[in-house]
């Protein structure tokens, strides 16, 4: 197959794509700071977060600031003691964020690979479809991995903590559907560049 000329960027198409990757960067680093405090805030306080769905009874010890039993619907965060919960669900739960943590780098990684390779031009050769694909791919594992380990430390908590009234384990939060249209954007994304790769060829990379 013909190799493909680099595309012409101009001046401004680069400060673009270098802000892109710029704001890729700082993602990340907040990402790692957020889990790094997190981590830290939960180990000095000895506690691990598990996600529930209070469907039928209020989560516990949850009140308005004049005193008022507050029923929260749909799913909410608890942070447990440690102490209260066996070691085995403490580890799934801690597992579950690491995973989530290492995917949202992961993403971030590849996508920030695919600009640097727009930088160069190369807006049409496999890498970058390769890329954005990988992306695409990394972003669904990131929604999906994290789950099971969540899922079952959750559940593992609600025996340990005998709640088995009204509560169940959440594993895939609301957010599920704003990461979906996501990662359908980028898989949309990776058709247009592959079409576009191939049209290149056709021309002799002169498009």
């Amino acid at each position: 197959a013909p190799s493909i000329t680099p595309t012409g960027t101009s001046n401004k198409d680069r400060r673009d794509l270098w802000a892109s990757i710029t704001v890729f960067a700082a993602t990340a680093l907040v990402v790692v700071v957020n889990y790094v405090v997190g981590l830290l805030d939960d180990l000095e306080n000895r506690t691990v977060t598990a996600r529930f769905s209070f469907e039928h009874t209020p989560p516990p010890n949850m009140f308005s600031p004049n005193g008022t039993p507050v029923s929260v619907a749909g799913t909410s965060n608890i942070d447990i003691p440690t102490g209260d919960v066996s070691p085995v669900t403490v580890g799934f739960l801690r597992s579950a964020d690491a995973l989530e943590t290492i995917g949202y780098l992961a993403v971030l990684a590849l996508l920030t690979w695919v600009m640097v390779r727009f930088v160069r031009g190369r807006l049409f050769d496999k890498g970058v479809i390769r890329g954005v694909t990988a992306a695409s791919v990394a972003a669904v594992i990131t929604i999906i991995a994290p789950t099971f380990p969540r899922v079952l430390g959750s559940n593992l908590a609600i025996r340990d903590l005998a709640w088995d009234d009204g509560v169940g384990a959440q594993g895939i939060g609301p957010e599920f559907w704003y990461a979906y249209v996501f990662c359908m954007a980028l898989s949309a994304v990776a058709v247009v560049l592959r079409i576009g790769s191939r049209v290149a060829r056709d021309n002799e990379g002169l498009v």
